[in-house]
């Protein structure tokens, strides 16, 4: 077996490709290619491409070769709904117990993805989603449960794809009004409000399945 350390750069560094969608669907990966791009050996590509075809990011075909997965909408929507169980469960903890400093921090990231949904930079999508995301982080990080946050981040792998795809595709300001809405909710203490805003926020991408398939249907087509 490859060194442990290397597997998991490996297969970090190539689901991160996946997930940005620098490696797309359909794509044909060669683990002699990514070798070579990590400066690394081939046994640990191997094994680490062997760990994403587990969860589904690549298909490996006898006789033909390893291809990145198209978006599968039946795992974005499982994976959609645990980590609404859980980030519902968060948010609901946090109404009691949000001090002015945590306030601030939910403040300023609100205010800054405005900023990136409003830029014309390059990596906006990108920054987009790492904000969006931080977001969310800090739920997790008044509760001392950002491993939790981590490994529900780690399991996302088709979600993350339509996510950046759906920024591409929306311009609007829907997820800064999310945001501010949940925000108001947890300042008010109102738990009920708070885990119903992060429900809607949530499954809000059920709303724009058809605009991002019609636009990007090469990355939902069968292989």
């Amino acid at each position: 077996m490859a060194n442990i350390s290397a597997r998991e750069t490996a297969y970090q560094h190539i689901r991160n490709r996946i997930i940005h969608l620098d490696l797309k669907p359909g794509e044909a990966l060669s683990d002699k290619e990514l070798a070579e791009q990590m400066g690394m050996s081939r046994t640990p590509v191997r094994e680490a491409i062997l760990m994403l075809s587990m969860v589904k990011l690549v298909v490996v075909r006898p006789q033909s070769g390893t291809y990145v997965t198209p978006i599968d909408l039946k795992v974005v929507e499982i994976e959609q709904f645990s980590r609404c169980a859980l980030e519902k469960e968060m948010v609901g903890r946090i109404c009691q117990a949000l001090d002015p400093a945590h306030r601030r921090q939910y403040e300023e990231n609100i205010q800054l993805y405005q900023f990136y949904a409003h830029s014309q930079l390059p990596s906006r999508e990108e920054k987009l989603l790492e904000t969006d995301s931080e977001f969310h982080r800090i739920a997790f990080q008044i509760q001392g449960k950002e491993p939790h946050f981590k490994n529900m981040l780690d399991t996302l792998h088709h979600t993350e794809r339509f996510r950046i795809l759906s920024l591409m595709v929306f311009q609007d300001d829907q997820v800064y009004h999310d945001h501010q809405q949940i925000l108001q909710a947890i300042v008010r203490g109102d738990t009920r409000g708070a885990v119903e805003g992060m429900e809607t926020h949530l499954n809000r991408y059920q709303e724009n399945v058809h605009a991002v398939q019609k636009a990007f249907p090469q990355y939902f087509e069968a292989l």
